[in-house]
């Protein structure tokens, strides 16, 4: 479903270039559920910055569903983008002047499907994130975890293949964020949702049927859960935290 091939990043910072990723070699399967962790400045965010096109590497390749994601011109990037890989973000960046309706409605209007194309799918993902009757509210009218829910709809609106997470739970507290985290397992075991979930939290990494753990730009650990080995997984990558 993913490969990553070589993939590095370097920025800039004045006069001082320094390497994010360096090399970075991945392969991830139609419906895994992988969450990518790491000590701050690991290149957690960078990586999935990368996998989803909203930025562009120094060397390697990124190719979903067969297809090299940098090879495309920018604006058939951004087409591929829309249409194939759904953003769940930490802070929701949600449109603020729009209702819930409205902001779950934004990206199929953009792609211009029909009205009642768009209305049954509304209608259909509001019940999916148990949001009826908040359709006419507005974000600052609803709780955190209930923005996050809109969030998850409105990513889910073209019918990815993928869904990009990056810090899903971080704004929210552990009840709140359990309910999210619920959420995202039902639709990667329904719809067979490839899920990669960038987090800090070894609460949030437990439902991942995978754990990748990036130090220094290079990944240090890849573990697939086993029945059973979970909690000795998990142990494993708080060890690694508090290293």
């Amino acid at each position: 479903m993913i490969t990553v091939k070589n993939l590095t990043k370097w920025y800039q910072t004045g006069e001082t270039s320094f390497q994010v990723l360096k090399g970075i070699d991945l392969e991830i399967a139609q419906g895994e559920f992988v969450a990518v962790m790491g000590p701050s400045g690991s290149g957690k965010s960078t990586l999935l910055n990368l996998l989803g096109g909203l930025d562009t590497p120094d060397s390697g390749e990124v190719s979903i569903g067969g297809k090299s994601i940098h090879d495309l011109q920018e604006r058939e990037r951004t087409l591929f983008r829309r249409k194939n890989v759904g953003f769940v973000f930490q802070n929701y960046q949600l449109l603020p002047a729009m209702t819930v309706e409205e902001n779950i409605a934004f990206p199929m209007e953009a792609e211009g499907l029909p009205k009642s194309v768009v209305k049954a799918t509304v209608s259909s993902l509001v019940k999916a994130v148990h949001l009826q009757g908040k359709e006419g509210n507005f974000p600052s009218q609803l709780s955190g975890g209930q923005q996050q829910r809109v969030s998850i709809a409105r990513a889910l609106a073209m019918k990815p293949s993928v869904i990009l997470a990056d810090e899903p739970t971080g704004n929210l507290d552990r009840k709140t964020g359990t309910e999210v985290l619920d959420l995202l397992l039902s639709l990667q075991q329904q719809d067979r949702l490839t899920i990669i979930m960038v987090t800090h939290d070894v609460f949030s990494a437990s439902y991942a049927d995978r754990i990748i753990f990036l130090r220094d730009g290079v990944i240090e650990m890849d573990i697939k859960h086993k029945e059973g080995d979970k909690h000795d997984v998990l142990a494993g990558i708080l060890a690694l935290l508090n290293t």
